[in-house]
């Protein structure tokens, strides 16, 4: 198997880690500030191993700090929404951090938008409209707009990783250990500290955030960018599916119809954007 192959298959592998995510949160009955605290301690972990085996510089400067932070309220917005939301919208509303990038950079940075950067935005923003619909007569809501959220601090994330001084391995590292902290003593103040619960948390940690993360660090390095983000977009399909299967929650036509609106509208649009770039 050549570089770039073998790269597929760790993103594929990253992908279907991640899509985890929804299922271990439903199943565990935790609050989700300490799923998120919980899962943290073992994935801090992994990361850390990771960086030392690969011989990874870590960076400590005002760019990583605040992409640490940025992933810090990533991570805590996206367990809130699957607990308060369907694992579909609390997906697929993340997934719209692409969206969220051009208008900051529009706003922040002056950078004129494409035609194709409107005709995508538009494209989303009448998916996520159809897809927060779906739960609005279910008190739902306000799970979806910290779905939302989420992925403004994903926009952020990925933004903060490009600045000349960023380093994303060190921004994620000190998000997910910032968690812990921020996290902790919700994990302590827990009812059920019993043995199946505690192997979900560390299960969620092990593989959705620890493996996922490093699995996809190493996979998009080794092949092309645009395979791998067309694989990688397996997660937000794969994550409401795994849910259904195991959890027993099945989601409506509007939620369906506006997440195939917001998958396929980001997925052309990186397509489109690669291809010119190159």
């Amino acid at each position: 198997m050549n570089g770039k192959n073998s790269g597929l298959v760790y993103v594929l592998l990253g992908a279907i880690a991640f899509s985890l995510g929804g299922v271990f949160v439903k199943l565990i009955p935790w609050e989700p500030l300490a799923i998120n605290g919980g899962r943290c301690i073992f994935s801090s972990l992994i990361i850390y191993a990771y960086i030392r085996i690969s011989g990874h510089k870590l960076v400590f400067n005002k760019t990583v700090v605040a992409g640490g932070l940025c992933v810090a309220a990533m991570l805590i917005c996206y367990v809130a929404s699957m607990k308060m939301t369907s694992a579909a919208n609390g997906i697929v509303l993340e997934y719209t951090a692409p969206i969220f990038i051009i208008i900051f950079e529009a706003f922040i940075f002056k950078k004129k938008p494409s035609r194709l950067d409107i005709l995508v935005c538009l494209a989303v923003f009448i998916g996520i409209c159809i897809v927060v619909s779906e739960g609005l007569g279910q008190g739902k809501l306000a799970g979806d707009m910290i779905a939302l959220l989420s992925g403004v601090f994903y926009a952020f994330t990925i933004m903060l990783n490009d600045f000349e001084t960023g380093d994303s391995l060190s921004s994620v590292l000190l998000g997910h250990v910032l968690t812990v902290f921020i996290g902790l003593p919700a994990v302590i103040s827990q009812a059920d500290h019993s043995i199946g619960v505690l192997l979900l948390v560390a299960c969620l940690g092990i593989f959705q955030a620890g493996a996922g993360y490093t699995l996809l660090t190493v996979g998009l390095k080794k092949c092309e960018p645009l395979a791998g983000s067309l694989v990688a977009s397996i997660e937000p399909v794969l994550n409401p599916i795994l849910v259904a299967l195991f959890y027993g929650e099945y989601v409506g036509i509007r939620t369906i119809v506006g997440a195939f609106i917001v998958i396929v509208s980001i997925a052309l649009y990186n397509i489109i954007s690669l291809k010119r770039s190159r």
